[in-house]
């Protein structure tokens, strides 16, 4: 009996937990904005094309894993088969205002984030829900830009499930400028 107990336990739990991240992900786009969040998940899925052709072998969530470890490799020489974006979804990521919600130019400095666009604006609204989306915002809002190599080995130190619709968007949105 005390197992039955403990099955329905954890099937509400489960059930709770899915309910708060499908709340999460409606927050999330509706503060990115209708648009930008049908950009961003274009970018979502040629990235998962890319790592299909990539990486074959592999599942989904192991792909993003090797795409990471992968990039920041000194073995690494063909930058070309890190690009993942096609034409249609880079016109997109531009013409929809994701980019510009993401990032901004700055004459003095370059490339910099956009830290009252609205994609950060969106993680703020959710950062509290997760560990991986929570230290991710804090240190995006004090670094900005960051090498390859500090954003992979900062993702990876936090051990993030790529099969969470928020830890896909994260990584997508570091790698395209």
């Amino acid at each position: 009996m005390h197992k039955f107990y403990l099955i329905i336990v954890l099937i509400i739990a489960i059930g709770c937990s899915q309910k708060q991240t499908n709340e999460n992900i409606i927050k999330f786009e509706k503060v990115l904005g209708k648009r930008q969040t049908n950009a961003l998940n274009l970018l979502v899925a040629d990235f998962e094309q890319n790592l299909n052709k990539k990486y074959p072998d592999l599942p989904i969530k192991q792909a993003y894993r090797q795409f990471l470890t992968d990039l920041v490799s000194k073995s690494a020489d063909d930058r070309e088969s890190f690009e993942f974006q096609s034409e249609k979804t880079n016109l997109e990521f531009n013409q929809s205002g994701l980019w510009d919600e993401i990032y901004q130019r700055d004459s003095e400095n370059g490339l910099q984030t956009n830290s009252l666009g609205s994609y950060m604006l969106a993680l703020y609204a959710i950062k509290k829900s997760d560990t991986v989306i929570n230290k991710y915002y804090d240190v995006k809002e004090q670094a900005g830009i960051m090498s390859n190599e500090i954003v992979v080995s900062g993702i990876l130190s936090l051990s993030p499930d790529f099969d969470n619709y928020f830890h896909k968007r994260i990584v997508v949105v570091e790698f395209s400028f």
